[in-house]
C-alpha cells in the first residue's frame, strides 16, 4: 500500500495580511499572501487564492489536506482576560476584533474550499510567530522574541527552541504593547494607514531624539520582564473596537490622546498632507530610539533566560530593521535571523509547523527561506507583447552583462523572475533595480517610479562575501531586515542608498540560494567595482506584482527602462499595452 503524504495547510486571516502555507511530509512547499492575488493591500479576508496556489504548487487536491492549522487560541490568557473584563466591562464589546472581513465564517470557507474533512489544529498567536522564525537556522538552543500589536491577548513573548518546537518563557499582555506605542506615534505623525509604521522608521534617519525624555514617559521598562505603556497617552482600555476591517482592509482607530500628547510634546498631531517639519523628523527619531531602548531591554531579559548567541525574531515589530541591525552591538546575540514574513502573514507557516509537531525544513538545503510563492505566468516563448520590444540576447551570460551595463548607465530595470517572495521585502525576484552610486537615483525612483514621499530611502542588495568591506558590524541578512552603518570611506561611492544618518538597509545575497541574482550583482561589480544594487519592490502603491500582467501594468505606467520576465528582456517602444499569443 502506498503511504499517504502528510499534508498540512496553515492559514492566516481576519487581521490583515491573510496568507496560506503548505507543508508536505515535513517540508515547506509553498506560502503566499492573498493580497498578491486579489491586489487588495493588507487583505484581511480568507486566503482563497493563496490556498489554491499552495495546493497547485504541491500537486495535491483539497482532499489530500489532512490538517488545517490556524494561529488563534481564544482560551489563551483566559484568567487575565476575565479579570480585565470584570474591571473594564466596556471591553466585552470589543470581543475579538481580529475577524474575517465579511460575514463568511471559517466553517463556511472551509466547506467552500472542499476542506471540511480536514482536522482543525489551533495554536497560540505568538507561538506561531516563533515557529515561523525557527526553521532557518535550525537550532536546539536558539533565543526567540516575538512582538507586535496584539495577538491572543499577548503583545510580546520570549522563548527558546526545543528539539521539536518552541517553549514560551514569558509574555507581555494587553493593554501594554510596544506595537501600540509605535502605531499611535505613527498616527500622531500623520501616517494613518495600516502598515505605515515603516514610514516613521525611514523618517527617523533625518532627525535627532529631542523628544526622548517625553517618550520615556510614554513607555517604561519593568522587571522581571516587560514594559508598560502610558494608558493616559494611549487610552486603549477606553476605546473598544480599536481594530476593524472595512472593505476587506484592516483599519486601526486613533490610539492616542491628542490633548495629552500635545501638552507634553508642544506640537499638535500632524495631518496627512501637512508639511513634514524638523520637529516631525525629531519626533520620529525619538519614537525610534525609545522603541530600540525597550526592545533591547527585552533582549537583556531574554539573554538571562537563554544561554545562546543565536536569536530569531518574529512579529510585526521585528520588521524594524533599524533596530535589528544594531542588536549585536547592544546585546549578547551575534547571529540574528528575522522571519521573512514576521508580520501576521507569517503565522500561516507557524501554525502549520505547530501542526507538524514543531519542526520543519525547506524543500532544499539551498532554498532561500522567503522564495515560496508562484513564478510569473504567461512567459512562454511565443508570447507577443504589443507596445514593447524584446531585446535579442543569446544566453544568460550576455543577458547579465547587458543588464549590468545598462544599470551602470543609469537605466532602471523591473524584474519578475522565479518564485515570488513571501513577506514584505522584494529580494530580487519581484524587484526594481538601479545604480546605487548615483545620489539622484533616490529622487528619480521616488518621483517617477514609486510615486511616494521624497524622504523614503532605498535598500541595497549586496553580495554576501563583500558586505563587511562596505558596512560596519554586519551579519548575514538574507531577508533584507537589517540596517547597518556604511563605512565612512565608502559613503560617497554609494550615495543612492546611504540614509541621512549614514546607514543603509541591506539584503545579503548568497550565491547558493540566489544564483542568478548573485551573478547579476557580480557582473555589476566587475564593471563598476560596486558589489550591490539598489533594490526596491516591484510595485507602485499596490501589492508587489505577481503575474506577467501585473508586471506589465506597473512597467508601462512608470518610468522604468527595462522589464525582465523570467529570461526575456523587454524595453518600451510605446505606452499601449495588450497581450496576445
Amino acid at each position: 500500500m502506498l503511504r499517504r503524504s502528510k499534508t498540512i495547510l496553515g492559514i492566516s486571516y481576519g487581521h490583515g495580511d491573510s496568507s496560506a502555507a503548505l507543508i508536505v511530509d515535513g517540508k515547506i512547499i509553498a506560502a503566499a499572501e492573498e493580497e498578491r492575488f486579489n491586489r487588495i493591500k493588507h487583505y484581511a479576508g480568507f486566503p482563497t487564492e493563496a490556498t489554491r496556489y499552495c495546493l497547485a504548487e504541491a500537486g495535491v487536491s483539497p482532499l489530500d489536506v489532512q490538517v488545517i492549522a490556524v494561529a488563534r487560541n481564544p482560551w489563551n490568557q483566559i484568567i487575565k482576560k476575565a479579570s480585565l473584563a470584570l474591571s473594564q466591562p466596556q471591553l466585552i464589546l470589543q470581543r475579538s476584533a481580529r475577524r474575517p472581513s465579511s460575514s463568511q465564517s471559517f466553517s463556511d470557507w472551509v466547506s467552500q474550499m472542499g476542506l471540511s474533512h480536514a482536522r482543525k489544529h489551533s495554536c497560540e498567536h505568538h507561538e506561531a510567530h516563533m515557529l515561523s522564525s525557527r526553521y532557518l537556522p535550525e537550532s536546539e538552543n536558539q533565543a526567540l522574541l516575538s512582538f507586535d500589536g496584539l495577538g491572543d491577548f499577548v503583545s510580546a513573548a520570549i522563548g527558546k527552541t526545543t528539539k521539536h518546537g518552541v517553549k514560551i518563557l514569558d509574555r507581555v499582555t494587553y493593554p501594554h504593547s510596544l506595537g501600540f506605542f509605535y502605531t499611535a506615534m505613527t498616527q500622531y505623525l500623520g501616517f494613518p494607514y495600516f502598515g505605515d509604521e515603516f514610514k516613521v522608521m525611514g523618517l527617523s534617519s533625518l532627525g535627532k531624539p529631542t523628544f526622548l525624555s517625553q517618550m520615556r514617559n510614554l513607555v517604561r521598562e519593568v522587571e522581571p520582564f516587560g514594559f508598560r505603556i502610558n494608558l493616559e497617552a494611549f487610552p486603549v482600555l477606553r476605546s473598544p473596537g480599536i481594530f476593524s476591517v472595512v472593505k476587506s482592509q484592516p483599519t486601526v482607530a486613533p490610539l492616542f490622546n491628542a490633548p495629552y500628547l500635545t501638552a507634553i510634546l508642544g506640537i499638535p498631531p500632524r495631518k496627512p498632507k501637512d508639511h513634514l517639519s524638523e520637529d516631525h523628523w525629531n519626533l520620529a527619531k525619538s519614537v525610534q530610539v525609545r522603541f530600540e531602548e525597550i526592545a533591547n531591554h527585552l533582549l537583556v531579559q531574554l539573554s538571562r533566560k537563554v544561554d545562546s548567541e543565536t536569536l530569531a525574531l518574529s512579529g510585526g515589530c521585528a520588521h524594524n530593521s533599524v533596530w535589528v541591525g544594531k542588536i549585536p552591538q547592544n546585546s549578547r546575540f551575534k547571529d540574528i535571523f528575522v522571519a521573512p514574513a514576521s508580520h501576521d502573514a507569517g503565522i500561516a507557516i507557524g501554525a502549520a509547523i505547530s501542526a507538524n509537531g514543531g519542526s520543519v525544513s525547506l524543500a532544499s538545503t539551498e532554498s532561500h527561506p522567503a522564495l515560496l510563492g508562484p513564478t510569473p505566468f504567461d512567459t512562454k516563448k511565443d508570447l507577443v507583447i504589443e507596445g514593447l520590444q524584446e531585446c535579442s540576447l543569446k544566453n544568460e551570460h550576455q543577458l547579465l552583462e547587458f543588464l549590468a551595463r545598462e544599470i551602470a548607465s543609469g537605466k532602471i530595470v523591473g524584474v519578475a523572475r522565479g518564485r515570488l517572495e513571501f513577506g514584505p521585502r522584494a529580494l530580487g525576484n519581484r524587484s526594481i533595480l538601479a545604480d546605487p552610486r548615483k545620489a539622484e537615483m533616490k529622487d528619480i525612483l521616488n518621483a517617477r517610479v514609486k510615486h511616494r514621499e521624497s524622504f523614503r530611502p532605498f535598500a541595497a542588495s549586496v553580495l554576501r562575501e563583500h558586505q563587511g568591506q562596505w558596512f560596519e558590524n554586519t551579519f548575514y541578512a538574507p531577508t533584507m531586515e537589517a540596517v547597518f552603518q556604511v563605512r565612512p570611506s565608502m559613503r560617497e561611492k554609494i550615495r543612492g542608498v546611504v540614509h541621512a544618518d549614514g546607514s543603509c538597509r541591506i539584503q545579503s545575497v548568497d550565491q547558493k540560494t540566489q544564483p542568478f541574482y548573485w551573478k547579476l550583482i557580480e557582473a555589476f561589480r566587475q564593471q563598476t567595482g560596486i558589489p550591490m544594487l539598489i533594490n526596491t519592490s516591484f510595485n507602485d502603491s499596490e501589492p508587489i506584482v505577481l503575474t506577467t500582467e501585473d508586471a506589465l501594468r506597473c512597467f508601462t505606467t512608470t518610468e522604468m527602462d527595462y522589464l525582465l520576465l523570467e529570461n526575456r528582456l523587454f524595453t518600451k517602444k510605446a505606452q499601449s499595452l495588450s497581450l496576445s499569443a
